[in-house]
């Protein structure tokens, strides 16, 4: 199965058709298992051949969701607030779900700036210097927190990083009362973002709702007028049909 897996990882993100040798290297794989894996996938329609007998990933593996799932009924709720967002801020907006510890980004709408800070669908960001991750972190209790955490101190990606817990924590219990995160330079220098939590009307967070792109744009006035519009918008997200739909798919 791992070998599979890796196959059609590796499908996924060539920006081509693969030969069959080629598909061997990026895998690491020896020739003959990558051939028997590959016939075994294409049989089952997860990949196919092109004219010329070169490896693709197919429509089930680009594209395994069905139209009514859950995600893309939110996904398609959220493209107007996300472009409203983009729009008034200048920012890339984004959505992303809370899939257990896992981050999910189901839209992004990329900012005016030459910055795409979103390009796959899962968010690798450490939890402690994301606004997303603190968002997730902040609906957990402190045990599971540090289950997720590690030990202290945690890893400074830059000068501005959180690596202390108490500093960390006392940070999360303020986001948990308030629903609001930020991140100033603490993942990468010179990119900033903003987020919301997005709730159920019964409570359940499901995700986060943020904005993000060069710090310049966000400043504390900025962030002053940020606030308000982004929790507006979660509010509205969390209220639709489609979130609760995700809530229950994700059991919260």
């Amino acid at each position: 199965m791992a070998r599979g897996l890796a196959i059609l990882d590796c499908l996924l993100h060539a920006a081509r058709p693969l030969t069959l040798v080629e598909v061997a290297e990026a895998t690491q794989l020896p020739s003959s298992t990558a051939h028997r894996q590959l016939l075994l996938l294409e049989q089952l329609g997860r990949t196919y051949r092109d004219a010329t007998g070169r490896h693709c990933a197919g429509a089930p593996t680009l594209a395994p969701l069905p139209l009514d799932h859950p995600l893309n009924l939110l996904r398609r709720d959220a493209t107007d607030v996300l472009r409203q967002l983009q729009s008034q801020f200048s920012a890339t907006a984004v959505l992303t779900v809370f899939l257990g510890s896992q981050r999910l980004v189901v839209e992004a709408i990329t900012g005016r700036h030459a910055i795409a800070p979103y390009i796959g669908t899962q968010v690798h960001a450490p939890l402690h210097c994301s606004v997303s991750g603190k968002l997730l972190l902040s609906t957990l209790a402190p045990e599971a927190r540090e289950q997720l955490l590690g030990a202290a101190p945690y890893a400074a990606r830059t000068a501005a990083t959180i690596t202390s817990r108490k500093a960390l924590f006392t940070q999360l219990d303020r986001i948990a009362r308030e629903g609001l995160a930020v991140n100033l330079e603490e993942n990468v220098e010179g990119i900033s973002a903003q987020g919301v939590s997005v709730s159920t009307a019964t409570g359940h967070a499901i995700g986060a709702l943020t904005l993000t792109g060069p710090s310049a744009m966000f400043s504390e006035a900025q962030r002053a007028l940020m606030a308000p519009v982004l929790t507006r918008h979660a509010n509205l997200l969390g209220a639709s049909l489609s979130a609760h739909a995700v809530a229950r798919l994700l059991a919260a």
